[in-house]
């Protein structure tokens, strides 16, 4: 049994005062969005053919992955949500043009590989698949006039230590991804107008190629009747998909002036388009969000006045899931509060600062209710939509709303800044978005935090303290990364993003940084005291 280190700030100084190469770390730094350096992400290359009537796809899928886990391989892990929603069939998996068995097991889909993929190493895995459609309304569906391709393809799961084999779910949105690069293309079986996320580089007939870069998801929708309206936010294109052009311009013009004030707030919109589009949705939601593409239901009507209608608020709190959902990912499986509960606060934020006079009535229609249950409730622990959205959507805003109280509004608003600089193009963890809000509220945001969630991290009268210390960026071949804490510590581990560094009682480790690739990382720490209570903390970094 290992005896748990107990460091205090003080003995931290005196071991830094001691140690050259760690008096010589500088301050933490804070990168501008997007480094030089950018690391080699998995890259989906997919053909499909659509028949419109029949609703049906036929696809051919290619995927080039890299191990960046730091352990061997010997199996890739596919989740498949069309396995549940709709049907699908596996025709044929290959591996560097090798036929290898594959299987599913719900949603989830294993390949093995003939022979182990190590670290660093990369390899190309091959699919064939058919899908049909389900004709009652979602965001994989064939109904109505329209089609939506919504989580309609085979997409990597998350390694982070293990596969994720979580089966899906129908509450909520049952999705965890990681950032990949996009080249699709979509023939059609007769003429229909196409929204995707990424941008059209290519149209011959009923024949779309799109691509994309950088996102979390590829998502689709098409249908004979759209009327398209683009308008245009600064240099990204605005297109709406509708079957009413009067609709479709009040959309990407709205649209527009809700990418003017979420890019000014928060970072620039990532992607060079954004498209908007009617499709027919289940009746527990209206609206569905996407890289680059927002579905909405046609039966939600504008309104009159339309400012600050259902709609207008719909379409904000996806447009807002941009920045809290795809550009800063999180586990929507079990921490689903922390995209959805942030993206309707800052859409109460938005009228609050913009139409004063419609706030209230925002406020009182998205964020009031909820109960007691924990805001940290996982989407499988409720039975259905109408709980999942009081407790995650409702409460979790009233949480933050109470945090701003405490911060005021300027420090609150840098303290999503900063959630979004850190964590762009990565997943953020709820650990450690609250140890930086209890870092911005003082010591009055712990009985807050105690009242909305169960973290053990936070679970304590006066709250624990410490620290993380790692050199200045960029780093090289190694990294001496310190963590001091005035509470007992049994382990710390210590992750560049899907990658675990190390794991242990030690609390000094240098990482080796010889087999990682240059780029910006997040660096996550995970300290467990003695009581198995979990705190995080993170920071971005450079590997140059």
């Amino acid at each position: 049994m290992q005896r748990p280190c107990h460091l205090t700030r003080r003995r931290f100084l005196a071991t830094l005062a001691a140690t050259p190469a760690l008096a010589a770390f500088g301050p933490r730094l804070l990168l501008p969005p997007r480094a030089a350096h950018a690391r080699s992400l998995p890259g989906y290359a997919i053909e499909a053919e659509v028949d419109v009537d029949g609703g049906t796809l036929v696809a051919s899928q290619t995927v080039t992955v890299q191990n960046r886990v730091g352990v061997s391989l010997d199996r890739v892990i596919f989740r498949v949500v069309p396995a549940t929603v709709g049907s699908f069939a596996l025709r044929a998996a290959s591996v560097d043009g090798t036929d290898v068995p594959a299987s599913l097991d719900g949603n989830i889909m294993t390949v093995t590989l003939p022979a182990p993929l190590d670290p660093g190493g990369s390899t190309s895995i091959g699919l064939q698949y058919a899908i049909r459609l389900s004709r009652e309304p979602n965001r994989l569906a064939a109904a109505g006039r329209t089609i939506a391709l919504g989580n309609w393809f085979p997409i990597l799961a998350v390694h982070r230590g293990e596969w994720d084999r979580r089966q899906y779910t129908d509450v909520g949105d049952a999705f965890f991804t990681e950032v990949a690069d996009y080249d699709v293309t979509i023939s059609t079986s007769r003429p229909v107008e196409v929204a995707a996320t990424g941008q059209l580089v290519d149209r011959s007939g009923t024949r779309w190629r799109f691509r994309a870069a950088n996102v979390r998801d590829f998502a689709v929708t098409m249908s004979a009747d759209y009327r398209v309206h683009e308008a245009r936010a600064g240099e990204v294109a605005v297109r709406a998909y509708t079957a009413d052009a009067a609709r479709s311009r009040r959309l990407a013009d709205r649209a527009v002036d809700f990418l003017r004030w979420l890019s000014d707030r928060f970072a620039p919109y990532p992607y060079p388009t954004l498209s908007i589009a009617d499709v027919e949705l289940s009746p527990s939601y209206a609206g569905m969000e996407y890289p680059a593409l927002v579905m909405l239901s046609p039966y939600l009507s504008a309104g009159e006045p339309f400012v600050g209608g259902q709609l207008d608020a719909l379409l904000l709190h996806e447009i807002v899931h941009q920045w809290f959902y795809s550009l800063v990912g999180n586990d929507q499986i079990a921490d689903p509060w922390l995209d959805e509960a942030v993206t309707t606060y800052v859409t109460y934020l938005y009228y609050a600062e913009n139409s004063p006079g419609l706030a209230s009535g925002v406020f009182d229609r998205t964020i009031p209710g909820g109960g007691s249950t924990p805001v940290d409730s996982g989407i499988t622990e409720f039975p259905s939509d109408p709980p999942y959205f009081a407790v995650v959507y409702r409460r979790g805003a009233r949480f933050l709303h109470a945090l701003r109280e405490r911060t005021g509004h300027d420090a609150f608003m840098g303290l999503l800044r900063q959630h979004v600089a850190t964590h762009r193009d990565r997943v953020a963890t709820p650990r450690a978005f609250l140890d930086r809000a209890l870092a911005a509220a003082g010591p009055s945001a712990a009985p807050l935090i105690r009242d909305y969630f169960r973290y053990g991290a936070f679970a304590y009268p006066t709250p624990q303290t410490w620290t993380l210390e790692a050199p200045a960026i960029p780093w090289s071949r190694g990294a001496d990364v310190f963590v001091g804490a005035d509470f007992p510590v049994s382990r710390v581990e210590l992750w560049l993003d899907q990658r675990r560094m190390s794991s242990g009682p030690e609390n000094a480790v240098t990482l080796d940084l010889a087999t990682v690739e240059a780029g910006e990382y997040v660096l996550l720490a995970r300290v467990f005291n003695h009581e198995d209570a979990v705190f995080e903390r993170t920071q971005r970094i450079e590997v140059g």
